[in-house]
């Protein structure tokens, strides 16, 4: 059998391939965030006003003294 064929030493992932598929998971990983954020963004529930009308806002009457401070009910 001849030596070499077939048959490569040392580690069989050279390091330009490593940086190539580091670069690939890369760019699929940032792909995924904004593909994920614009899902979310199309599934955002439509903006509403929700008003309540406020009571007990502006001067309020003294209480007599001795009596607690308190709304009644």
């Amino acid at each position: 059998m001849a030596r070499g064929y077939g048959r490569r030493r040392g580690s069989a992932l050279s390091p330009k391939m490593i940086i190539i598929i580091a670069v690939a998971g890369l760019v699929l990983l940032i792909g995924a965030v904004f593909w994920f954020a614009g899902q979310a963004e199309s599934r955002k529930p439509e903006q509403t006003t929700i008003t309540v009308p406020a009571t007990n806002v502006g001067p309020q009457a003294e209480t007599p003294a001795g009596t607690p401070n308190a709304p009644s009910q």
